[in-house]
């Protein structure tokens, strides 16, 4: 179910390339960020937890601009072994096209090839002269699984946990998506994406019209005014989910991991999206396994939420760019 023997492995979630606050989209962030991790040694992976490029927020093609810093340096660097990509919910778009190019190669619409590599070319690479140009990207989803120095680890972006939560908006929670499907019993990843496509899909097609983007945020802010009222989340954050503590998530993860992944449960479970880092620690059945949310390179406002990354070895670092960090034992 994954790589084995893996020595370190270095994490990032939550680009948001194409928002107007992506951090990394300017090269001297970029190269600061590349500087760290050159002093780390080998790299055998780097992992992309989702909401690399924010297809709800920028067309395909400004959000693959917005990058071209990032691929370039990344490319020139070739610091890492392999590259992951799990997608997330804001560039899930990336996983449809990925689902209907192997449909068409089975129609026989095009020549077969490996449709488990990506490889960036002009439309995300930022232009064939580039150096970001062929750098090879492995697509993943929902999830990753990674034996690094003897332990099991679990990555998802983590906008799968929304369903569990007993305070998010009630027309997504899992007792919802078990009526809507006509079941009454556990559902699956798999129905869970059903019901998400349409509505993931949709805000990406509107992201190509500007103003619909401008005024979908204006009406989530009017549904969060109304939420608050209704003591369905708290003040702080733009979207329901979004600056929830790890603490704060053990439940929705012991029901994820209990519910949906019955029989694999994972020493860690890393994941992102909420863009809040952080360490926490859960049992599911007799198995205590160690949340992590890797945190976000996302301003917002004017204000650095993020610039967190993880640096898997023996335990797990969470390094701040040019800050501190902290260590966890898995």
């Amino acid at each position: 179910m994954g790589n084995e023997g893996l020595q370190r492995v270095v994490v990032l979630s939550d680009l948001h390339l194409g928002d107007e606050g992506a951090m990394l989209s300017h090269r001297e962030v970029v190269e600061r960020l590349v500087g760290e991790l050159e002093e780390l040694g080998d790299i055998d992976m780097l992992v992309l937890l989702g909401d690399v490029w924010d297809l709800w927020r920028a067309d395909l093609a400004t959000a693959a601009r917005a990058g071209e810093a990032f691929f370039q340096v990344m490319s020139a660097w070739r610091g890492p072994r392999e590259m992951v990509l799990v997608v997330g919910n804001h560039d899930y778009h990336l996983r449809s096209y990925w689902e209907e190019r192997n449909l068409r190669r089975y129609m026989g619409w095009e020549e077969a090839e490996d449709g488990s590599v990506i490889l960036l070319d002009d439309t995300l690479a930022g232009g064939g002269d580039h150096p970001g140009a062929g750098l090879a990207l492995r697509l993943t989803y929902p999830f990753l699984s990674l034996e690094v120095r003897g332990k099991t680890l679990l990555f998802m972006h983590g906008h799968h946990l929304d369903f569990f939560s007993p305070s998010f908006w009630w027309a997504k929670t899992s007792w919802m998506a078990r009526w809507i499907l006509g079941s009454s019993q556990a559902i699956t990843i798999s129905d869970l994406d059903r019901l998400n496509k349409p509505f993931f899909e949709l805000l990406t097609v509107t992201a190509h019209v500007p103003e619909l983007v401008a005024r979908e945020y204006g009406f989530y802010r009017l549904l969060r005014s109304v939420a608050r009222l209704l003591r369905f989340q708290s003040k702080s954050g733009s979207s329901p989910r979004r600056y929830t503590s790890v603490e704060s998530n053990r439940r929705e993860a012991r029901a994820l991991l209990g519910e949906l992944l019955p029989g694999y449960i994972p020493d860690a479970l890393v994941f992102g999206h909420t863009h809040q880092e952080g360490f926490g620690r859960i049992r599911v059945g007799e198995r205590g396994v160690l949340l992590v949310n890797s945190g976000c390179w996302l301003q917002e406002n004017g204000e650095r939420r993020g610039g967190t990354y993880l640096v898997i070895e023996d335990g797990i670092r969470m390094r701040l760019l040019g800050g501190p960090e902290s260590t966890i034992t898995i």
